[in-house]
């Protein structure tokens, strides 16, 4: 119908990049400055990026900050980590491992 026609924007979602501002809330500085943009993450994730990473921008919304890559994950294991030194490591054999301390399976 027209009216849904009218309602899109005519070139889709456009991904872009910006840098994370420090402050009360989540500013993203690229092309424009987006203000408290919603943030896309799996369920139950949360998180608020430092200052100076570099944001992923899909249309209005955050989708990611980009990371450096761990070589030494294994292809299927997972990270979480934050800025103070906390860590916790899902390995393919089952195990965890918290701040260096081994959870096996």
């Amino acid at each position: 119908m027209w009216l849904t026609r009218k309602l899109q924007p005519p070139e889709g979602l456009r991904m872009r990049n910006g840098l994370v501002q420090s402050g009360e809330e989540l500013l993203v500085q690229g092309e424009k400055k987006f203000q408290s943009p919603e943030q896309v993450a799996p369920y139950g994730l949360i998180s608020r990026a430092d200052s100076g990473k570099e944001a992923v921008m899909l249309g209005s919304y955050c989708a990611g900050v980009v990371t450096d890559t761990d070589s030494t994950l294994d292809a299927g294991e997972v990270r979480l980590y934050s800025a103070g030194g906390a860590e916790i490591r899902l390995k393919n054999n089952g195990d965890v491992v918290i701040n260096g301390q081994v959870f096996s399976k």
